[in-house]
């Protein structure tokens, strides 16, 4: 059994949409499993993920600058005291101190973009119907679906499944990350920061995130750079627990349709999980009402 926590403000039964391309849907069905995109893979659309708003980098910055601070006192009374004992420190010494200060001054602005763009996320449209907007990002060609489940059928399908993975599931909260009346306390999400903050021009993404953080087995292995890679993982599911429905796209022709039906009956998801969106159709029901 998969480690899930969730949050405790999203209702079970809420639906959830992940709007994909049919070679998304089969890859689905014949891994059986959750395909997680590192953020650094979303930095051509948006180069601020996983990132915070800037009052919160000022109170990260506040933090290490102090560190800094301190560091560079300690060298100081190493200089001074070795002064007093009539050894002052070499030319060398005084290189490789002032090195390390250097160092430790870029840490955090290196350090922290490859952590964060570590995490794997994947994405899910938070919304009680279909998205107009969402369908012309993902399907305007026609050829995608859209896979409904509820938060809970998300988590069971994750929980029903063994995974050494820790998932948290959390909804996005967008902010305008450069607004200066915010507090530091307005960019946690359920005791959560990096990834559930992002910009007001992505609110249009309703989005709950699925998200795995990197882990390192070590403080050494954790202050080497090389070892914040960005991977993806891809994590087993039920896939019958998740599915609850397969939307067509309401710009699909009937081949198209067909084939999807095709697909999920093929995996054994039998013809009726297959529905047609209702962006484009059912005015004539409304019409109806008015005939006497």
């Amino acid at each position: 059994m998969t480690t899930v926590k969730a949050s405790t403000q999203i209702a079970g039964t809420s639906r959830l949409w992940r709007y994909v391309s049919l070679d998304k849907l089969v890859d689905l069905f014949s891994t059986g499993e959750l395909f997680f995109s590192p953020l650094a893979y979303f930095t051509k659309t948006d180069p601020f993920e996983g990132f915070l708003p800037s009052v919160a980098f000022d109170a990260q910055a506040s933090i290490h600058r102090k560190m800094v601070e301190d560091t560079e006192a300690s060298h100081q009374l190493l200089a001074e005291h070795r002064s007093r004992q009539g050894y002052p420190l070499t030319d060398e010494e005084r290189a490789k101190l002032q090195s390390s200060l250097e160092e430790l001054r870029s840490h955090l602005r290196r350090f922290l973009p490859a952590i964060v763009k570590t995490t794997v996320v994947n994405c899910w449209h938070y919304n009680e119907s279909e998205s107009e907007a969402m369908w012309r990002i993902y399907a305007e060609n026609g050829k995608a679906v859209a896979i409904e489940t509820t938060f809970d059928g998300l988590k069971e399908s994750i929980e029903n499944r063994d995974s050494s993975n820790v998932i948290h599931i959390y909804p996005v909260k967008y902010l305008d990350f450069f607004d200066t009346s915010l507090k530091p306390q307005d960019c946690v999400v359920e005791g959560h920061l990096a990834p559930l903050l992002k910009r007001l021009s992505y609110q249009h993404e309703h989005e709950i995130r699925a998200f795995i953080s990197k882990v390192a087995p070590s403080p050494r292995a954790a202050s080497d750079v090389s070892f914040w890679k960005p991977e993806p993982i891809r994590l087993p599911v039920d896939v019958k627990a998740l599915v609850k429905a397969i939307h067509i796209s309401p710009y699909a022709d009937s081949v198209f349709t067909n084939s999807v039906i095709s697909i999920c009956e093929s995996f054994g998801l039998g013809s009726g999980i297959v529905r047609p969106s209702r962006l484009l159709s059912g005015e004539e029901e409304l019409l109806d009402r008015l005939s006497l």
